[in-house]
């Protein structure tokens, strides 16, 4: 096996010897009394997801909370936006060469990837912990093979290297459409001595398509549901303001004008049904979850104004650069239909009943948790009929609904919260 020939101590962490000032070798739990801890965070933060992101912050906010003695490093996708907005150091997953190399390319290419791995140790070299906090970490949307599921796995690994444990904590998982992706999820998974799920069906996948024993694994609620927000009272009276949270699907490898590139079917349905509802005297918001969606935005106001110029001052577009913002926005609206999954998060979190076109099972899974489960679509093969049936259903009643999603959002928060702490209660003995 990779990792054979450690221990491990009680606490799940791997007892490697470790140098002490003295020349002599003792272990990382012997040398826990007194020790500032050191957690490295990693994930795919900073590049604009807003829903990345906040997952970040919330982990971020409680860990400060529970440790306030420790000291926390980020691995990003993009290290200086995490930075600004967190004040804490950060690395690139996937550092770039400073120096030209003179060496021919392929020979080039191994030892600058050879240097990687030596920086991942030195940064997990001091860290008690490498945590992953929740995301579809182990799906493979939008990714080649050497993007995401090599990066991840060569930090896991350099984590064991150096006797760091490793915690994925509330992650998604799933799909994975190439095969070694999957593999190296698998290895990565397998590195981990505590891993939690943000719904059962990832926790299935794991079990059923990464082949590991989830026995003792958990099933926890997505980290955002942690996040601090002003949640805004719904209005009196009927559904005047939908919100629209519209994504630039393409494939789910990310490919555009492929053969089944589902987004001009998908564009053209959502146009269909908006211009229906601006006829019908009602506002649209428009929304995004992430910034490389505004081109989608773009495309469908367009559509809009050509087909119907007299309810221009109908369709507004939200200004959004965080999961707050995104929450604020939602505010302003009676009902959501939306696609981008924390987008969906964000109408549960606000108490807007949603009509979910996912594109992946995690929507289907968020809107069951609130008892929405028959609001839910795929984008591949969604249907107008049924969309203007489901709109129709929950308009009538979206007031009773929203009471009870207030209820479950309180619930799940008190959870986020309860297992963030039980996570770093087992980090080091007291």
């Amino acid at each position: 096996m990779l990792f054979a020939g450690r221990s491990r101590s009680k606490f799940g962490r791997l007892n490697s010897p470790v140098k002490s000032g003295r020349g002599v070798y003792v272990s990382k739990r012997d040398m826990a009394v007194g020790h500032q801890p050191h957690i490295v965070l990693y994930g795919l933060f900073g590049f604009g997801n807003t829903g990345n992101d906040a997952t970040l912050k919330v982990t971020l906010d409680a860990l400060r909370k529970l440790r306030p003695n420790a000291r926390f490093t980020v691995v990003a996708q993009q290290p200086g936006p995490v930075e600004a907005a967190h004040h804490v150091t950060s690395v690139a997953i996937r550092s770039e060469r400073t120096k030209k190399s003179f060496l021919p390319r392929p020979l080039a290419r191994i030892m600058r990837e050879a240097e990687r791995w030596a920086e991942a140790r030195t940064v997990l070299r001091s860290a008690d912990c490498l945590l992953v906090p929740g995301t579809g970490i182990l799906d493979d949307f939008c990714s080649t093979v050497m993007q995401h599921p090599y990066q991840m796995w060569k930090w896991c690994s350099a984590a064991r290297q150096v006797g760091a444990s490793v915690k994925f904590v509330s992650i998604g998982a799933g799909p994975v459409e190439r095969a070694w992706s999957r593999r190296l999820f698998r290895w990565s998974a397998r590195a981990a001595d505590h891993r939690s799920y943000r719904d059962e069906e990832s926790r299935q996948f794991v079990r059923d398509e990464l082949g590991l024993d989830v026995g003792r694994d958990v099933v926890t609620p997505d980290l955002v549901f942690g996040l601090d927000v002003a949640v805004p009272a719904l209005r009196e009276g009927p559904v005047r303001t939908v919100g629209i949270g519209v994504m630039d699907y393409h494939t789910w490898r990310g490919a555009k004008d492929a053969q089944d590139d589902i987004y001009p079917t998908y564009m053209a349905k959502l146009a269909d049904f908006c211009t229906e509802l601006l006829e019908r005297g009602l506002s649209l918001h428009l929304l995004v979850g992430e910034t490389g969606d505004q081109p989608a935005v773009a495309d469908l106001r367009m559509r809009l104004l050509e087909r119907s110029p007299q309810t221009a001052g109908a369709v507004t577009v939200a200004s959004i650069q965080t999961l707050q913002d995104l929450c604020v926005e939602i505010g302003k609206t009676d009902m959501v239909v939306a696609t981008r999954y924390h987008n969906i998060v964000s109408a549960m979190i606000c108490g807007r009943p949603a009509i979910s076109i996912g594109y992946a099972a995690k929507n289907r899974a968020v809107m069951n948790e609130f008892g929405l489960k028959e609001y839910c679509q795929n984008i591949w093969d969604f249907d107008l009929a049924t969309l203007r049936c489901q709109f129709e259903t929950l308009a009538t009643d979206h007031h009773a609904k929203a009471k009870g999603m207030q209820e479950v959002s309180a619930r799940l928060k008190a959870r986020v919260r309860d297992h963030l702490s039980a996570v770093m209660a087992s980090l080091s003995p007291r």
